[in-house]
């Protein structure tokens, strides 16, 4: 992949908190609940999606193995929809935004300096989450850096090089999962 293409994937991945302006959208939108254009949108993105695996073209930025697979935008779209209709808004911006900031990191730093790797993600996404769940919550301190070290080791471990499920859904759904099964149980 060209480094203008690697870059565009980074500046997009960056960009994922965008979606969260949802939490903005009046409810009802136009008469109809803002959940709806949620769906509309995603489902606008998987049915480009299923065009472009039709007729088997590539979009700029692509990688090369996503011509024949679900792209990383789909899933990234899938995990946006899951997040902001299913579950509370602080787990939503942690791991959105969580997503959009580390997965950047973690591939330049595999390109840059290895070295750093899983150190530097870890510790990013830990000290948003601290920030952004002491932000949005009431939560003890004790919770939110218990919440924030386990979401940042399960993000970081999501993001592995997966097959059938790309990291962009997984660093965003897996963390999520795990993160609102900690607050039903202790919270």
């Amino acid at each position: 992949m060209a480094d203008e293409e690697r870059l565009l994937r980074r500046i997009i991945h960056s960009m994922t908190w965008i979606v969260l302006v949802y939490y903005l959208i009046p409810d009802p939108l136009f008469g109809q609940p803002k959940r709806l254009l949620l769906i509309i949108v995603v489902g606008f993105v998987l049915s480009f999606e299923a065009f472009r695996l039709y007729f088997g073209f590539n979009v700029y930025g692509m990688r090369h193995y996503e011509k024949r697979q679900i792209a990383a935008y789909a899933w990234a779209a899938m995990a946006a929809g899951i997040t902001l209709l299913f579950f509370p808004m602080h787990l939503a911006v942690v791991c959105l935004v969580g997503m959009g900031v580390v997965d950047p990191v973690i591939g330049e730093i595999h390109h840059h300096i290895p070295r750093l790797y899983p150190y530097v993600p870890l510790a990013i996404w830990f000290l948003l989450s601290v920030i952004l769940l002491n932000l949005l919550t009431d939560f003890t301190m004790f919770m939110v850096f218990f919440m924030s070290l386990v979401g940042a080791v399960v993000a970081v471990i999501a993001e592995y090089p997966s097959i059938m499920i790309d990291d962009d859904f997984l660093m965003v759904v897996a963390p999520l999962f795990v993160l609102r099964g900690i607050e039903l149980i202790l919270i």
